[in-house]
């Protein structure tokens, strides 16, 4: 056995010789092997050092091969393409990424408890994810324990409901202020700044209109079926719009400022998507720093052409959290509300061509930061 050091699970595989002899005395008995075939959920059996020496049928149709063989030895995150397992001194189990995998939580709960049962996330290429259930159980085949482990993909459910949460809640969040307006409009108070709250009234029901835009496009998700409609779009009035929509919300509590380093410059890009994504970027934010402070907002030209646009906050993102942040169901804020970042990862690169990442450390706070090129306008 390997004695490497590992971030999480420990290292060290069986042989083939020793795989072989497992999956053989699985196979061995017949009844257990059909009864694991006729379920239509995809199950492994895996030995206590996470290798698999058995898939059933559903499981074999899921990878596209027709026989034990080709799987055998490997462990699961291997097998469906998890990017972390290539990280790791001893693939899948052994990356700092596997902290916080819920399948391989589910699996040494198992080995420690003898059952085991997670939510996980797995990102098998940059926008690709796959929601699954994990549950684990120990079993015994003639003195040898295993780990019977199984396999529910539950994404198109977490998808929708992560979608109807945050769906109702923006259009909640944009309808309450075009009745509050429409109220102030009525009002004989504010006559003689009708016209200004009429102006704030069409740009709200613009912001409902893009809302469920941007929503569709989620649900969605084929970049190819969306029609872009790329604008001229200047940094500095940018930022300014977007300093008033949320100040004017805070109650003063919050402090939308212009970084120093930020470049006054025009740059073309569709204005719903980019505007989406920082109005995240912001909101998360917001929430990180409890709904007051000083939130940061930059942005400069790239030299290629396109832009570059940042949101700063003071509070420090934990190894967890960071690890899991681009994950479509992970939210700090509690379970079934984590499309934010996802949603923010999904339109910059797939739909706007892009690039997102973030950095954060307890000195100098937490920062996102999108890049993307100039879109061609038509």
């Amino acid at each position: 056995m390997s004695q490497m050091l590992t971030f999480f699970a420990p290292a060290g595989r069986k042989d083939r010789t020793e795989i072989i002899k497992e999956y053989e005395l699985i196979q061995s008995n017949s009844l257990t092997v059909s009864v694991l075939n006729g379920i239509p959920m995809p199950i492994l059996i895996m030995n206590k050092e996470r290798q698999v020496v058995f898939g059933n049928k559903a499981f074999l149709d899921l990878m596209k091969v027709s026989e034990n063989g080709p799987i055998l030895g490997i462990r699961f995150g291997e097998l469906i393409g998890c990017t972390s397992s290539l990280k790791g001194p001893d693939g899948c189990g052994t990356s700092q990424n596997c902290l916080s995998c819920g399948a391989l939580k589910s699996v040494i709960n198992c080995i420690e408890n003898g059952t085991g049962s997670e939510e996980v996330t797995f990102r098998n290429s940059d926008l690709e994810m796959m929601h699954l259930m994990i549950n684990s159980e120990t079993i015994n085949f003639s003195g040898s324990e295993f780990i019977l482990f199984s396999i529910q993909d539950i994404s198109s459910e977490k998808k929708k409901l992560l979608l109807e949460r945050i769906f109702y809640h923006d259009v909640l969040n944009s309808a309450h202020n075009i009745n509050s307006m429409a109220e102030l409009i009525g009002s004989e108070d504010i006559q003689e700044s009708k016209d200004e709250y009429l102006g704030m009234l069409v740009k709200s029901t613009s912001n409902l209109i893009d809302e469920i835009s941007t929503h569709r496009l989620l649900a969605n998700g084929k970049s190819d079926e969306y029609i872009s409609q790329p604008v001229i779009i200047n940094s500095f009035m940018f930022y300014k719009e977007l300093k008033t929509e949320f100040e004017s919300l805070s109650d003063k509590s919050i402090i939308i400022s212009l970084d120093k380093w930020s470049e006054n410059f025009s740059f073309t890009a569709d204005r719903v998507l980019i505007k989406r994504v920082i109005t995240n970027m912001i909101k998360n934010a917001i929430e990180a720093e409890n709904h007051k402070g000083k939130i940061t907002l930059g942005m400069m030209t790239l030299k290629e052409k396109g832009a570059m646009l940042w949101v700063h906050n003071q509070t420090y993102m934990s190894e967890e959290v960071q690890l899991q942040v681009f994950n479509r169901s992970f939210s700090t804020k509690g379970p079934d509300r984590g499309l934010g970042t996802f949603s923010m990862k999904l339109l910059t690169e797939k739909f706007m061509k892009g690039k997102i990442s973030f950095t954060s450390t307890p000195s100098n706070g937490t920062t996102f930061i999108i890049e993307i090129p100039d879109m061609k306008l038509e």
